[in-house]
């Protein structure tokens, strides 16, 4: 039986309450005053910095896949 897939979501919001507190040390609160292009520009920038993430994250994995496709070929050529 598959778990709630939303039963994880108090723990997400924790860490993105973290997030907002760590940007409230580093820059204050002037994000809340921010003309709103430049923060959909700042959204641009992390949905950006997202696909990179991703794109990083799946070559990684894609070449994990091909070295255990090839190690599982070799174990039962033996």
């Amino acid at each position: 039986v598959m778990a709630d897939p939303l039963s994880s979501w108090p723990s997400f919001m924790e860490a993105v309450g973290a997030r907002l507190e760590d940007g409230r040390t580093t820059y204050g609160d002037r994000s809340f005053t921010l003309p709103p292009e430049r923060l959909a520009g700042e959204v641009e920038e992390e949905l950006m910095d997202v696909a990179a993430w991703a794109f990083i994250l799946w070559t990684r994995v894609r070449g994990l896949r091909v070295m255990l496709t090839a190690e599982k070929a070799e174990t039962h050529e033996r």
